[in-house]
């Protein structure tokens, strides 16, 4: 790793807990391969101190954190700017320093749709069922309308939560939601719930949803998508792999929201092979 020196400028993380993240890795990674003199650190900030904490990133300079749960909403009251793409998507990952001035930003969602186009799903024109309606589904349902998904299905263990995300979807994008399976005809197949991560490792999340009550609908004509990144492969992906799906974990989401929260924080434009080697170099996948 580069020298850390008195030019060394300091970006991070913040989030409660914060012990598991894989940021640091990835982010030293990048400075350390195009020669950047930046340190990334991770920092546990309790709830009852975010205030502080953000004052802390004016007053010590830093220039630039990542924001992870629970801080991506209550972060944006404290911040100077938060741009209109965060403002939509309802919450802050992404806090650059300009001068003293903090601008808030999110990358998930964008590096979300980056993965899938680094992995050939297209997007556009296509037919996506998403399972789980917590609280990554909201940006996602408005990224892939941005790429031009052509129908969208939300379906959740507990129905009303699907159906109130639907209703403001439609407030917010003017764009119709469908909470109700209509049809099995779908090219690109979501998981955004935590089944199949540990403990749930045999857990699928189509078992708590009756219309999936079986995994038929999957095949080769589908893409099948898992925002779990550990394990590599998830009991659904397994599945879908096996019926001849696409298959594509949640790594390429955290790689890519990362890349542009780099480039946001740097002004620095990375090379374009930078995701492949993240993953091959910090994650050894």
């Amino acid at each position: 790793m580069f020298e850390i020196n008195g030019h060394t400028k300091q970006l991070g993380i913040i989030g409660y807990p914060v012990e598991h993240t894989f940021s640091p890795a990835m982010h030293n990674f990048i400075s350390d391969t195009v020669h950047n003199n930046y340190v990334y650190c991770a920092w546990r900030v309790h709830p009852d101190d975010l205030r502080k904490a953000v004052d802390g990133i004016r007053a010590l300079g830093i220039s630039g954190v990542n924001v992870t749960a629970p801080h991506k909403k209550e972060v944006m009251k404290y911040l100077d700017v938060v741009t209109d793409g965060a403002k939509e998507l309802g919450s802050v990952n992404t806090i650059v320093n300009r001068g003293g001035e903090l601008w808030g930003y999110n990358t998930d969602a964008d590096g979300f749709c980056m993965a899938l186009k680094k992995a050939g799903i297209e997007i556009n024109a296509s037919h996506i069922l998403i399972i789980g309606a917590g609280g990554v589904t909201r940006p996602t349902v408005i990224r892939l309308i941005d790429n031009g998904a052509a129908e969208i299905t939300v379906v959740n263990r507990t129905a009303s939560k699907a159906v109130s995300l639907g209703e403001d979807i439609l407030r917010c994008k003017n764009f119709k939601v469908n909470t109700d399976i209509k049809n099995l005809d779908f090219d690109i197949v979501i998981n955004t719930t935590s089944a199949g991560m540990e403990p749930q490792e045999n857990v699928l999340p189509t078992d708590s949803i009756d219309a999936l009550s079986d995994l038929s609908f999957i095949g080769a004509n589908t893409a099948v998508v898992d925002m779990i990144y550990n394990p590599d492969e998830t009991l659904f992906l397994k599945k879908a792999r096996e019926a001849g799906a696409k298959t594509l974990n949640g790594l390429g989401m955290l790689v890519y929201q990362g890349i542009i929260a780099y480039e946001l924080f740097t002004g620095v434009t990375l090379p374009s092979d930078m995701g492949e080697r993240i993953k091959k170099e910090v994650f050894g996948r």
